[in-house]
């Protein structure tokens, strides 16, 4: 009987095919959740500070709700003109730089601390490195405009050292600046402490959500969110079945010119939502 050389190849070359667009399709894939993570991520953060632009000219509650509006923070020598939001955790980071629950409202005695990403959703804090001493930080909330001047140059600490963010002295108004370092790592901590004007009399504390629930609460975004797993897991499979059902309209009959379009615009969208999951489940990068 004759042996058939054509079947063992015919495999071969099929498999290689296979593998050959699972690369491809992956490596696009890693592109564009790159591109998401520097970009994409910015649109939504655009779109919330425009929001709390719009609520920042009128009256704001004396304590802020997480997620809330605190006031805005502006650091001329970088160029930054952010609106700060109550609470550090990843969705209310997402929004713009975040007050320590705990932490005194801007004017206060005490340790101001705000947390803000560098290298995604709009990147507040990207240049923090760059602040120098006697540099000028000015908060401004309901209560009024505050000038801090920088002490020193920005300091290195570990990953781990969340008392950067505690009041050690109640008598004396401060803020403190804290983003990853290096850049693009989590691996330690770039923090920026600044002493309010001696011309400026501080306003006494009235700590922004000194609750159990606060405690409670991820610092600064320093771990991952678990929580998101089921998402991940819903728009993935959505992604999945998106590219099923287009294949089986093509094979049915249905013309790719239309097919395709209606599935990319559906597949898009769906992407965005997944990768938005999936960056909670990664290591923290501020």
């Amino acid at each position: 009987m004759a042996k058939d050389t054509n079947t063992s190849p015919g495999r071969i070359s099929r498999l290689l095919d296979a593998v050959g667009r699972t690369m491809i399709v992956a490596g696009l894939l890693l592109l564009s959740f790159v591109a998401y993570q520097l970009w994409g991520t910015g649109i939504a953060e655009n779109r919330a500070q425009d929001d709390m632009a719009t609520q920042f000219v009128k009256p704001q509650p004396v304590q802020p709700q997480f997620g809330g509006l605190v006031g805005r923070i502006s650091i001329p020598s970088i160029g930054v003109s952010k609106y700060v939001v109550a609470g550090v955790r990843l969705k209310d980071l997402e929004r713009g730089p975040g007050l320590f629950p705990g932490s005194p409202l801007p004017g206060q005695k005490g340790n101001v601390a705000i947390a803000g990403h560098r290298t995604t959703f709009g990147a507040p804090f990207s240049r923090i490195d760059e602040i120098q001493d006697s540099d000028k930080i000015i908060l401004e909330s309901r209560d009024g405009t505050f000038t801090y001047r920088v002490n020193g140059e920005p300091k290195i600490v570990s990953a781990t050292d969340v008392a950067v963010a505690k009041t050690t002295n109640p008598d004396v108004a401060i803020i403190t600046l804290v983003s990853c370092y290096p850049k693009w790592t989590s691996t330690q901590r770039i923090i920026v402490v600044a002493t309010l004007d001696p011309a400026e009399a501080p306003l006494p504390p009235t700590p922004f959500a000194v609750n159990e629930a606060a405690t409670q609460q991820p610092i600064a975004g320093w771990f991952h969110d678990p929580t998101a797993w089921p998402t991940v897991l819903f728009f993935g499979i959505a992604l999945i079945v998106i590219r099923i059902v287009a294949g089986f309209m093509t094979r049915r009959g249905r013309r790719r010119i239309f097919v395709y379009p209606i599935a990319f615009g559906i597949f898009i969208p769906t992407l965005f939502l997944f990768f938005g999951g999936l960056a909670r489940l990664l290591p923290a990068n501020l």
